[in-house]
């Protein structure tokens, strides 16, 4: 019987990187979303005011929460995937 072929580390280790990068950059985005002013704002009157006043750029707080999970899964995924990748079977102890 054969052994199986090894895994390919470096095709891991890209998998690995890239989650690790991508996680970091949705927690980044998050961080930028949620660091940013908020741009809107309510009076109760304004008088003699002829046009309706709707803010650009804004981002709701879900944004900010689906970056954010987004990136934690990520960074979890990596860590689970190194974890994986690190704990191997042990050899079959049984004489052939």
């Amino acid at each position: 019987m054969t052994a199986p072929a090894p895994r390919p580390e470096r095709a891991s280790r890209l998998v690995l990187a890239v989650l690790v990068v991508l996680g970091l950059a949705l927690l980044g985005a998050a961080a930028w979303v949620g660091s940013r002013p908020a741009a809107f704002g309510w009076f109760a009157y304004a008088p003699l005011s002829d046009t309706t006043y709707v803010p650009g750029g804004t981002s709701s707080p879900g944004t900010v929460a689906l970056l954010s999970s987004a990136g934690t899964l990520l960074l979890g995924g990596a860590a689970g995937f190194a974890v994986g990748r690190r704990s191997r079977p042990a050899p079959d102890a049984r004489p052939e």
